[in-house]
This record gives structure tokens, C-alpha cells and sequence, in this order.
């Protein structure tokens, strides 16, 4: 079995050395860069680390475009999504492998992630959109379910992600978990920066799905309160921090 990973950037040269150093050296595993056009030095570190990387330099359309391209060069059973601020922690790609060889029905296999230290698992019961909100960069996905779905809807800049999976579970896929933390991963993307753009935009891909209204704007409501509450506490914060000053 081949796994291939997939880190796409522009202008990483700050991060990315770590990305590259947790993918590890395995013989049966095939790392992709897929660069944007980088003029900080980011190819040149990732074939400093990893001189048998596949550099793809392309221009595309934003992160999912760059996503499928990078797939689309991948020959491996299955590809991760590994993100340029982001590094698997120990022993992980090597996990996934694992529990793939040991359950070869398995199309989408998805762990937990650590974000500022805390183990992070997917959601539960009706906020789980029916198991299909996992986390992207602790997924491996088999390579022949991209290509029957086409890989990632570029019209979802920011989630599209939860579209594909949510396309895989209408398809039959067989997804598994495993409780294990997978990657290590750094707020500040998309989908944590722009919350509302997310909330709105996540909003539009369940109805799209056949979720009801009442649950769809439900989800939205309750997410812009998440931000607005999330936002007070950062201001709360920031206030006493300059008063301590």
C-alpha cells in the first residue's frame, strides 16, 4: 500500500520545514508539494528535507483547486491532506497505514486533532452532519473515491471539504475513526478567521445536501453566537492584559 500527502502552499518558508519533517522517510509513502508559485525559498526546504518530493508548481484557483491538483499527481492508495502550518505527530501517517492494511473496506479514515495542546474529536449525534464533519488534515481518503467524485467543489472556497464528505456518505463510502490524534493544527485558515463567511457558507452546502431549513439555519444561528461569545472573550481578555500593562 502507497499513501500519498499532499501540502500545498504559497510562501511558506516559515512553516513549512515542519510539515515536511512529520511526514518521516517511509519507503511506502509519497510526498507531494503543490506550490502556487512561492518566492521565499519554500521548494527549495521541502527538497532539502525531502529530496524525493513531487514538486508541483501551478498556478490555481485558492486551496481546494490546489488540493485537487495535488491529488490528481498522488499514486497512492489512499492521499492525506496535510496543511503548511500544520505536522503530524509522531508516529501517525504510519498509524493510518496500519489500520488501512488491517481494514481494506475502508474508503475515509479520520482521526482526532491537538489544537493548542487539547485532543479534539469530531462531533457527535445531529452537529456531526450524519458523521460526514471530520477533520480534513487527520484524513486519509482513498484515491479512487476522489476520482468517482470528482475531488473537491472549488464553488465552496472555505468548506469544501464537508461537501466532498458529505458527497461520500450519499455514495456509500465506508468512513472509520479512529481515536487517535492525528495532526497537529494552527488556527488561523479560512475557516477559523473568516467565521461568519464559514457559518454562512456551511449553511448553503447542508441545504444543498437536503438538510432542512430549520436545521440548517439552526446550525447557523448557533455558530454566528459561537464567534460573537468567542470574539467578547478575546476582548475581555485583551482588556485586562493592557490593564495588567
Amino acid at each position: 500500500m502507497l499513501l500519498s500527502i499532499v501540502t500545498v502552499t504559497k510562501n511558506a518558508s516559515a512553516t513549512v520545514a515542519r510539515a515536511a519533517e512529520s511526514v518521516g522517510r517511509q519507503p511506502d509513502v509519497e510526498y507531494i508539494l503543490k506550490d502556487a508559485g512561492s518566492t521565499d525559498g519554500t521548494c527549495g526546504i521541502v527538497r532539502g528535507i525531502r529530496p524525493d518530493a513531487v514538486v508541483v508548481q501551478s498556478p490555481d484557483r485558492g486551496i481546494y483547486d490546489a488540493m485537487n491538483q495535488g491529488w490528481a499527481a498522488a499514486h497512492g492508495d489512499y492521499v492525506m491532506f496535510l496543511n503548511a502550518d500544520d505536522r503530524y505527530l509522531p508516529g501517525a501517517p504510519e498509524e493510518m497505514m496500519r489500520v488501512l492494511r488491517g481494514n481494506p473496506d475502508t474508503d475515509i479514515l479520520h482521526g482526532c486533532i491537538r489544537v493548542n495542546g487539547r485532543k479534539y474529536r469530531p462531533p457527535h449525534g445531529m452537529s456531526s452532519f450524519c458523521g460526514a464533519r471530520i477533520f480534513h488534515p487527520a484524513t486519509a481518503i482513498r484515491r479512487s473515491l476522489l476520482e468517482r467524485l470528482g475531488g473537491f467543489d472549488i464553488r465552496w472556497p472555505i468548506c469544501a471539504d464537508l461537501d466532498l464528505f458529505l458527497r461520500a456518505k450519499e455514495s456509500g463510502a465506508v468512513f472509520r475513526f479512529i481515536n487517535q490524534e492525528i495532526t497537529d493544527f494552527a488556527l488561523g485558515g479560512a475557516s477559523t478567521v473568516h467565521r461568519r463567511d464559514t457559518a454562512s457558507e456551511v449553511r448553503r452546502i447542508l441545504l444543498e445536501h437536503g438538510f432542512g431549513r430549520c436545521f440548517s439555519d439552526g446550525y447557523y444561528l448557533a455558530a454566528r453566537l459561537r464567534a460573537a461569545a468567542a470574539r467578547s472573550v478575546s476582548l475581555i481578555r485583551g482588556s485586562r492584559s493592557t490593564g495588567n500593562n
